[in-house]
């Protein structure tokens, strides 16, 4: 694959994990109704799917974490905080990833996920002090977005093309990760080390899953 060509739509796969996320959230919102006699199921299912900071902390001490948060470092891409955030992720998900997804094939699509997923929640574990769950796939969507960054960067070298639209949507995400962050503070806020930790992950994996991909980044 010389160039990353703008696909026709999402393959059923990223339908069907888009609709795993918003399953859980539509879910989530209806115990929290009443509908189910239980208003506590988001909880219950953050401690088990949420990556949780503080195990990670006793890991790197040395402690035995519970075995069900060694799958967290992925299932936490899964849920989300909110129809708002569903709905962000979702829907970028869904576009930047049908354009990945069609032009390196599902299975390293799938590890492109996990790989990015992973970094994520490392660097939100190394970097971030909180007792809150960490949560949604923004971390892969910034995933997504560096190894589409690394392809751009590629194609600039080989066709000498201008480099402002890489560098601006760099200094774009800084800067509306640093509103986020602001609009958001504290525990329960934006997890930007997350999306750090998914775009250097992609950005680094990327040639590795697509040695000759190259070409103008959507974004």
């Amino acid at each position: 694959m010389q160039n990353l060509a703008r696909p026709a739509g999402p393959p059923p796969l990223l339908w069907v994990m888009a609709a795993i996320f918003v399953g859980f959230e539509l879910t989530f919102a209806l115990a929290e109704s009443g509908l189910f006699g239980r208003t506590d199921l988001r909880v219950e299912v953050y401690l088990r799917g949420a990556f949780l900071d503080f195990y990670f902390d006793r890991a790197l001490a040395g402690e035995s974490p519970p075995g069900w948060f060694w799958t967290s470092f992925v299932t936490y891409a899964f849920l989300h905080g909110g129809m708002l955030h569903l709905l962000m992720n979702t829907a970028v998900f869904l576009g930047l990833g049908s354009y990945i997804a069609h032009g390196i094939g599902l299975p390293r699509f799938l590890i492109l996920f996990g790989v990015t997923a992973i970094a994520g929640a490392v660097a939100f574990g190394l970097i971030a002090k909180t007792n809150g769950p960490m949560i949604g796939a923004s971390g892969v969507v910034f995933g997504f977005i560096g190894a589409l960054k690394r392809w751009e960067w590629k194609y600039i070298q080989r066709t000498g093309a201008p480099a402002n639209r890489f560098w601006g949507t760099i200094i774009a995400l800084i800067l509306i990760n640093l509103l986020l962050l602001l609009y958001f503070p504290g525990d329960g806020g934006l997890a930007w080390e997350a999306h750090l930790g998914g775009f250097v992950a992609g950005f680094l994996i990327a040639p590795l899953l697509a040695p000759h991909a190259a070409g103008p980044s959507p974004i």
